[in-house]
């Protein structure tokens, strides 16, 4: 085969060169939309846990401010550990739920008869 008599265009060189550079940009696309689309959900995963612990920052030093209040601690120490000041009185009620449920008895003072 003699190569003396064939001409070659640069043109189309050229438009090979381009087709082959766009049909690997139409090839590599797909896989860095998906990998993107993976980075901008782990971007978000990690945005929400950010704005999570940032609230729950507030809030333990909501409640660390809280705890220098005396009010706080009396409160604390009356409801966690039954302490009372002198003079006063505790009563422990029982479940107040079951204390509803049951009927009450009415004594009328002249019998020893409970009704209900």
């Amino acid at each position: 085969m003699n190569l003396t008599g064939m001409h070659i265009n640069p043109f189309r060189i050229a438009s090979v060169l381009l087709f082959a550079v766009v049909l690997a940009m139409l090839i590599a696309l797909p896989g860095q939309m998906l990998a993107l689309e993976d980075e901008y959900d782990a971007y978000d995963a990690a945005k929400t846990a950010r704005d999570e612990a940032k609230s729950r920052q507030i809030q333990l030093t909501q409640e660390l401010a809280e705890v220098d209040d005396e009010d706080f601690i009396e409160r604390t120490a009356r409801r966690e550990y039954g302490y009372c000041w002198y003079g006063e009185t505790i009563y422990r009620v029982g479940n107040l739920d079951e204390l509803s449920e049951q009927p009450f008895e009415v004594y009328d003072g002249e019998t020893n008869d409970a009704q209900q």
